[in-house]
């Protein structure tokens, strides 16, 4: 007479011809354990003037937001997919769908497909991974622009987590994201770098939203445009007090 086994996890009777992986049924198994490490976010610089992306050292084609967004998932996969299991033999992405519209940060969900050791068919498990793409200008448009932008934003004061918090969620909106040069994190605050000063009166409205703040601008001359006029570059110097 056959021994009956069960699962340690959901009680279940193994039937004789069926896997039991560490003590566990395969469905049991699949839920417990990860059989691919694949992180769960991922951030890429994308150049919002021409459309390139940034991969490792290389600068690679231009693209929409959407599609580089998830040519730069696929390249880290077919580089970097590897099992997080010694049950794993062999593993493949059966496929990538993003979560929602794609933008500059999406969700994917990526289904793995897999052979385990001991088990006849090969098994699937989806993970969802974050892409984040991070505004920049490859070396080609800077050369082209000279890196310039036409408002810096002083945020000073006590840097906490809240004040990062704010600025990173108005940093990522659709509506600055875009317009984002560089971001410079210093000792006493941030100084970001923008393109639109459109985009610098959001910054200065949402943080006024949760903190009291000072404000004083000022405005130099930085050069001359093709047309022979003065090129003007505003400083908002804004100064967080406390939160309200």
């Amino acid at each position: 007479m056959a021994r009956l086994t069960r699962c340690i996890r959901c009680g279940r009777i193994v039937g004789e011809g069926e896997p039991l992986l560490e003590g566990m049924c395969l469905d049991c198994f699949l839920e417990e354990r990860r059989l691919a490490d694949i992180p769960e976010r991922l951030v890429f610089e994308y150049c919002r003037s021409c459309g390139s992306f940034r991969y490792g050292y290389r600068w690679l084609e231009s693209l929409p937001l959407e599609e580089a967004s998830r040519r730069y998932l696929e390249l880290y996969l077919s580089e970097r997919l590897r099992p997080a299991h010694p049950l794993v033999e062999s593993l493949r992405v059966a496929s990538i769908e993003p979560i929602h519209k794609p933008s500059w940060r999406t969700l994917y969900k990526v289904t793995v497909e897999a052979r385990l050791k001991g088990v006849e068919e090969p098994v699937r498990q989806d993970y969802i991974v974050e892409v984040r793409a991070v505004p920049s200008l490859c070396p080609a448009c800077k050369n082209d622009r000279g890196g310039d932008y036409n408002v810096l934003v002083q945020v000073r004061g006590r840097v906490t987590p809240e004040l990062v918090e704010v600025l990173a969620r108005v940093l990522d909106s659709d509506r600055v994201a875009p317009w984002v040069v560089d971001v410079i994190e210093g000792r006493n605050g941030f100084d970001i770098l923008l393109r639109d000063r459109g985009a610098a009166s959001r910054i200065v409205s949402e943080v006024s939203k949760h903190f009291v703040v000072s404000v004083k601008k000022s405005a130099e001359t930085v050069g001359i445009t093709s047309r022979g006029l003065e090129r003007r570059r505003l400083t908002i110097s804004l100064r967080v007090r406390r939160p309200r």
